[in-house]
């Protein structure tokens, strides 16, 4: 009889944990930060202070185990764009990931609150570098022979461009959203072409440009000559 009851024990005690995680999140969403108190939290969570502690220690408990969550969400998120990623171009590529992180900030308001505190021991370091890891995995994959120093800069350059586009996709209303994602395509697409175009592209023979290229990316990412039509996604409604 005992082992019949810990299956419902364990969902009620899931559910518990969730409710409270969820609290957390929308707090941080509607804050911007991780600055609530555990009074707060209860009220947000529908639940007694009691209740919340008997689950968590202390608030920072209650943030590390968001963000152990949210980062497995996002690696799953980003571990379907990239098994996708083969045979696919580089700005296609950009607007099917945006898709899917726009998709993940929605479920996870905290998300970028919690990227954006990262720093060397901030909440959200994991999710951040797990950002960066897949940044570095597309740069890579696109541009043969690039060193490591110069992956790390792209990477985290980009990473930082997505995070500041996304810091306030959930606080503009749901009609102009559309709006930050086509633009986060636009921008992306254009810093990635702009540093690593096509072998073939003219600005390896145009030494008067201001902006110089870095590298060639492959020629079979790039889309050479049909790249600028393939950045944006549909026009929003």
């Amino acid at each position: 009889m005992q082992e019949l009851r810990t299956e419902p024990r364990q969902r009620r005690s899931q559910q518990s944990i969730d409710a409270i995680l969820d609290a957390a999140e929308q707090l941080i969403a509607e804050q911007g930060q991780v600055g609530f108190t555990a009074n707060e939290l209860a009220a947000a969570a529908g639940m007694s202070i009691g209740r919340v502690y008997y689950w968590f220690p202390d608030i920072p408990a209650v943030v590390t185990a968001l963000v152990e969550r949210s980062a497995v969400r996002m690696a799953q998120v980003f571990g379907a764009s990239v098994q996708a990623a083969h045979g696919t171009t580089t700005p296609l590529l950009l607007q099917r990931a945006i898709r899917q992180m726009c998709v993940y900030v929605e479920e996870n308001p905290a998300a970028v609150a919690l990227c954006l505190t990262g720093g060397n021991d901030g909440p959200g370091r994991v999710m951040n570098e797990r950002l960066v890891e897949f940044a570095t995995s597309l740069v890579r994959d696109r541009v043969p022979g690039i060193p490591d120093h110069e992956t790390e800069i792209v990477a985290r350059t980009a990473v930082g461009i997505t995070l500041g586009m996304l810091n306030g996709y959930n606080q503009v209303a749901a009609e102009f959203r559309p709006y930050i994602e086509q633009e986060l395509v636009y921008v992306l697409s254009a810093y990635l072409y702009a540093r690593f175009p096509p072998p073939d592209d003219f600005t390896w023979t145009a030494p008067e440009r201001a902006v110089q290229p870095s590298r060639p990316s492959r020629r079979d990412f790039t889309e050479s000559g049909r790249v600028w039509p393939a950045l944006a996604p549909d026009q929003p409604g």
